[in-house]
């Protein structure tokens, strides 16, 4: 994408090929989405089968040879209650019928792309792409709930003003509030339309969500387009920025059982981060001006009441993969999070979940540093590298 150098998906590379387009928590919706048939019983049984209390501290210090542990750990749900499971998890499948009404359907002229490509059940299926002569973009496919919408006339200065990856160099997310309100409308009104609009194309489910206020004087500041030579282009530049442009940009995490749901983002970006988040959206005055949704699942418990190892156990393995790295760099492990990991390299369609850890720290060598972040199985204790 323009300006913040956005990870690309699938869907996101079609859109590249006909358009050249694209160069923390916070509110909580609980709502929960289950697809007859896919096993619904069993969540009401969990704590009834589980024979193990569960309970982990506050926080974990220790140190391992060239690993310190000086982490928080987070556990979002009440362990007694949300008793962890194993799960099957499958894709929702978007309504793309729904998605053109309500997001496209005011376009009078457009043109349509359709391909056929296979499906994460290896199956071949339609995909389509629509294009309005203002390169307003609907886009749907191959995978069952991959979708893409966005107004290009003013998320290409959005995107050159707004850089969420934090991997990259003009990364400024931090100086957009996550709490702030902007004057066209209240943050949780604007959330509210976007999860009206995941409701109407089959895509609800619970989540947290990141809400950054893009106010415009910011955005005018951050502004930065170059041209193929990687020199500032000038000529890119919007011509006046005003409250007009202002908007509320939105990264929704998927969550299961009180705990956050994690997969991998495309199938290769593994960090967990608002720019891996697997919807997002831009929000204005004039409703959606952009939504990308990437992968969402419903998910079926298979067996309940599991034991998990304890936390040393836990750190113990993650010592043990920075200890053989070669060299003189120390790490300091400062967070510890407790997940459900969707493994989408466990079959086609039907995928196991179980409980993670996600241990995130701070490499550092000399003058340098840098963030890491490493998986462990909550059940055995070994590193899942996805």
């Amino acid at each position: 994408m323009e300006g913040a150098k956005r990870k690309v998906t699938a869907m996101g590379l079609c859109m590249m090929i006909f358009l050249c387009l694209l160069a923390g928590c916070g509110d909580r919706e609980n709502t929960r989405d289950h697809v007859p048939g896919f096993g619904t019983a069993e969540s009401r049984t969990a704590q009834e089968d589980s024979s193990d209390d569960v309970s982990f501290p506050a926080r974990y210090e220790n140190t391992i040879e060239n690993v310190s542990f000086d982490m928080d750990i987070v556990i979002d749900a009440d362990l007694s209650e949300e008793t962890p499971v194993i799960a099957k998890a499958r894709m929702k499948k978007a309504d793309a019928g729904q998605a053109f009404d309500l997001l496209f359907s005011d376009n009078d002229t457009y043109d349509t792309y359709e391909y056929e490509e296979k499906d994460e059940y290896g199956k071949k299926v339609k995909t389509g792409t629509y294009v309005s002569p203002e390169e307003t973009t609907l886009s749907y496919g191959p995978v069952s709930s991959q979708m893409t919408y966005m107004r290009r006339t003013s998320m290409r200065y959005i995107r050159s003003a707004f850089v969420l990856d934090e991997e990259d160099e003009r990364y400024n997310a931090d100086l957009f509030s996550k709490e702030g309100q902007l004057s066209f409308m209240d943050r949780k009104d604007a959330l509210q339309i976007v999860s009206d609009a995941l409701t109407k194309i089959n895509m609800q489910f619970e989540y947290d969500s990141a809400g950054y206020a893009l106010d415009y004087a910011n955005m005018q500041s951050q502004e930065y387009h170059e041209d193929m030579d990687g020199k500032i282009d000038r000529a890119q530049y919007k011509e006046s920025w005003s409250v007009e442009d202002e908007g509320y940009y939105f990264c929704i995490h998927e969550r299961y059982r009180g705990l956050p749901l994690y997969h991998v983002y495309a199938e290769i970006f593994s960090d967990v981060s608002d720019a891996n988040a697997p919807v997002q959206a831009f929000v204005s005055k004039n409703g959606i001006e952009y939504l990308e949704i990437e992968k969402v699942f419903d998910v079926s418990e298979e067996k309940t009441g599991i034991r998990l190892l304890p936390i040393g156990d836990i750190a113990k393995t993650a010592a043990d993969k920075y200890a053989q790295i070669l060299g003189n760099a120390t790490y300091e492990m400062t967070n510890a999070e407790l997940y459900y990991y969707v493994d989408l390299s466990s079959g086609m369609g039907i995928y196991d979940v179980k409980p993670v850890w996600i241990i995130k720290g701070i490499e550092r060598s000399g003058e340098t540093q840098q963030a890491v972040q490493v998986i462990i199985d909550a059940q055995t204790a070994k590193e899942i590298v996805p």
